[in-house]
């Protein structure tokens, strides 16, 4: 797939795209206040006693910054297998399915011991009591990531709190691995691993980036987060892509700006707040990303930027390619996506370590028309 995008990319200069790390004015400022306020915040995962209307499916919640209930599903083993680990996942953009029908997708990885917190951002369907619907279009037009950005203060922006529900569903789950808390799940004897596994997909990945860059480092000998999966990361090279056509979160970002003309620069450098690809330098984990050749939704070469910032180490970081990202490319498109999630499956068995559980993915992950080892079409 050599032919340009709409960005007038092709597939090498998409997957070595790479942003200007400098950071916003305030970037260091914010980030502190942020940390602070999240520290303000003792969360517990609880049984959820209330059912939120929006989606009666959450069977958990935890409270989260400024209150916020955050709704979740807790999935776990069925095999009766002790567990290991735990792991938090968030969705994308647009329309998540309930927490239930998500549970089913789950489940494989949660049979390997590993305690799995689906986790619905402030707003969405599930975590919508006390906050109400902040998916629905606003007076200008704009949705979800648009609430709040236009504010005089950037702690007025759903984005950042939102980062903030999943370092505390990181929390709630680590203080289950250390038998902390609330909920007694089987787990299995010896030492804890309280290092808790993360995984988005589109703006759930640029989200669990960001929230993985401000946990990582803050306890000493301890990262906190011990492996990272995204897939089709969001959030990144805001600075190139507010300069492009307006797709995706850019459309509602874009709105904002327009609004408040006057305060545009303003505003430009607070989305760059939330830039995932410059809070990507932070994560020195483990990661496995899967990245799009074209997608005109989320720019490919904005996601690759995300995965090119990442600072792992050698053999620590892994780029699963698809042909297209947020829309149908086809039977071998949607294999491909398919194969990204056997590989994910394995990338979050507790048995394996990361690089072990990728090595037989390695000569599949880039070449795009090749099966798995020891498999045909």
């Amino acid at each position: 797939m050599t032919e340009p995008d709409d960005f007038g990319f092709n597939t090498v200069r998409t997957m070595t795209h790479v942003v200007d790390p400098v950071p916003s004015l305030d970037h260091s400022g914010f980030w502190k206040r942020w940390y602070t306020r999240l520290l303000d915040v003792s969360p517990t995962l609880r049984p959820r006693i209330v059912d939120d209307p929006s989606d009666p499916s959450a069977t958990h919640e935890f409270e989260s910054l400024a209150g916020v209930k955050v709704g979740c599903a807790l999935v776990v083993p069925k095999n009766a297998k002790p567990i290991e680990r735990a792991l938090v996942t968030t969705h994308g953009y647009t329309n998540p399915d309930s927490l239930g029908d998500s549970v089913r997708h789950w489940q494989t990885i949660a049979d390997q011991g590993v305690a799995v917190l689906i986790v619905r951002l402030r707003g969405y369907r599930g975590s919508q009591i006390g906050i109400g619907d902040m998916t629905t279009p606003d007076a200008i037009g704009a949705g979800w990531i648009a609430r709040g950005f236009g504010g005089h203060k950037p702690e007025e922006w759903i984005l950042p709190d939102a980062v903030g529900d999943v370092c505390n569903a990181v929390r709630v789950m680590r203080d289950i691995l250390l038998r902390r808390g609330e909920i007694d799940l089987d787990l299995t004897e010896g030492p804890a691993q309280p290092g808790v596994w993360l995984h988005g997909r589109s703006l759930g990945g640029g989200i669990g980036t960001i929230a993985a860059a401000q946990l990582i480092g803050r306890l000493a000998n301890d990262t906190v987060v011990d492996r990272l999966a995204i897939a089709l990361p969001s959030l990144g090279a805001w600075a190139w892509r507010l300069h492009q056509r307006a797709t995706g979160t850019t459309i509602d970002i874009n709105k904002v700006i327009a609004h408040h003309s006057d305060r545009a620069d303003e505003l430009f450098d607070r989305v760059r707040l939330c830039d995932s690809a410059i809070h990507a330098a932070h994560v020195r984990i483990p990661t496995l990303a899967m990245l799009a050749c074209r997608d005109e939704v989320a720019p490919a070469p904005s996601a690759a930027a995300v995965y090119n910032a990442i600072d792992a180490g050698p053999g620590q970081k892994w780029r699963f390619v698809v042909p297209y990202g947020h829309f149908e490319g086809g039977i071998n498109n949607a294999r491909r996506h398919a194969l990204f999630d056997r590989a994910m499956t394995d990338f979050f068995d507790p048995a394996c370590t990361a690089p072990d559980a990728m090595e037989r993915w390695e000569d599949t992950m880039s070449a795009i028309d090749q099966e798995p080892p020891g498999e045909t079409p």
